[in-house]
Formats: structure tokens, sequence, C-alpha cells
């Protein structure tokens, strides 16, 4: 797992690394493949914990770990959202970093830097992992499923071209498979990008941004209103949601360490 602290000293680094660098082109490409590197890589796949003996505790301690990594790489790519604003206000051609932040995260290229840049503080951010991990125990019946299973595919994750995927039995919509994945991280990673970037999760957005605003805790608890448009079922996706949330599988599995119990 990438610890916080090594991010610190990874950011460090970066930092001498920059002092060797005079031209603003060069400090704009090291930006751009270490952005690359943190947010468009494959994801590798983790261990669960030897120490859980119960299954599904087992299966939440491992959803939140994949998060964890997930946050961490998220916090790294922020860290870079400064110096890359800067550095576009000095300059008409748009900057390469800024260029592969703005198409990750879709956002609209033709606004302003001002509203870019508020949408990157709205969208590069992390979750927290007992809401990452509850929603995979749903939408995989905790990791049983068979899309789980065949494509590791924990979060319902659809796709609409033919091969893309796996097809769902007795579906009436002939386009429609599940997407299929390489790793279970991959899966995270997607599900991630989806939460930061669809137009239905906006108000999760808004109400993160307003929590880390007043440095307070972000919490599952405060983020479970804001899915309602993740399922059909609306409202009642939102109680079901609170009750696996809750269930002592998730919970005890909060209260394992990554590294052991």
């Amino acid at each position: 797992m990438i610890k916080h602290a090594t991010l610190v000293t990874v950011v460090a680094t970066a930092g001498l690394l920059y002092t060797a660098l005079t031209r603003e082109t060069d400090l704009a490409e090291f930006d751009r493949k270490e952005l690359e590197a943190l947010i468009e890589s494959h994801r590798p796949a983790l261990e669960i914990n030897p120490d859980i003996s119960d299954r599904r505790q087992q299966f939440a301690r491992l959803m939140m770990d994949y998060a964890e990594h997930e946050n961490e790489r998220l916090w790294a790519a922020r860290a870079f959202i400064p110096g890359i604003i800067e550095r576009q206000t000095k300059q008409t051609k748009r900057d390469p970093a800024l260029e592969l932040l703005i198409t990750h995260f879709e956002i609209d290229p033709n606004t302003s830097l001002d509203h870019i840049e508020e949408e990157l503080y709205l969208r590069v951010d992390g979750l927290p992992p007992a809401l990452v991990a509850t929603q995979a125990a749903i939408e995989s019946a905790w990791g049983e499923s068979r899309f789980a299973v065949e494509g590791n595919n924990f979060f319902g994750h659809q796709c609409y071209s033919k091969g893309c995927g796996i097809k769902p039995k007795n579906s009436s919509n002939k386009s429609l498979e599940v997407r299929r994945f390489n790793t279970i991280g991959d899966s995270v990673a997607a599900y991630y990008q989806n939460i930061n970037t669809h137009k239905a999760y906006k108000q999760l957005r808004q109400v993160r941004f307003e929590l880390r605003a007043k440095d307070e805790p972000l919490t599952t608890k405060a983020l479970i209103p804001t899915l309602g448009r993740y399922s059909e079922l609306g409202k009642q996706y939102l109680k079901i949601l609170r009750s696996v949330f809750r269930s002592e599988y998730i919970q005890l599995a909060q209260e394992v360490d990554a590294n052991g119990s």
C-alpha cells in the first residue's frame, strides 16, 4: 500500500526534481507523466487478509483496502492541481498535465480556467472506504455474483458494444453487457471514476467538497443520501445502503488494519 508518509516523500522528491527542470514545458511534461501513472495505470491485485475468518468481513476489508489505495492515488493527484493551474495562467496553450486531468475527469474544456479549477477540486478526491465496501457488497452479492466472479465487476458497471463484457441472462437489451475488468482494482478505479464524473453524483461531490472546506470528517453516513440515483430503486436503495453499512461485516472490517487485525 502507498502510505501517506511515502506520498509525502514522493512529493518532496518531485519538488527536488523540479529544481533541475528549468523550462515550463519540462515541468508540464513531468506532471503529465506522474499523473498518468497515478490515475490511468492498471491497478494491481491485492491479497486478502488471512487473519479474518468470516468470508463477508474478509470481502469488506479487501474492498476497503482497494479504496484506500484509490484514495491515496487521488490525493496524490490532487496535490498537483495548484502548480498546474498557476502554470496555465502564464500561457495560452493548454498545459498537457491540465489536459490530462480535464480529459480523465470529464470536465468541459471550453469553460474558464476558474471553472476548471473548481471542478477539479470537486472531482479529484476520495471516498470513505466503508462506503465503497458497502456498495460493492450490494452490487456483487458480497463478491459472489456471476459478474464479480467471471469479470471482476463489483459495482454493476455496464457497457454497450459487442464483446465489451458479459451478457446478462434474460436481458431484453441485446446491446447491453456487464463490463469485464482485468482486476478488482480496475473495477474499483472505474467506480471512483463514475462517482467523480457522472452528473448523477454531482450532489455527492458538492457535499464532499463542503465537508472538506469545513474540515469535517468525510463519512459514509454523510454521503449515503446523495446516492439515490445509483439504482432504479431510488429511496429504497438508500435504505439498503444504510442496512448493509450497519451490518457487522462492514463495521468489524473497519476495525481491522489493512496490514493485520
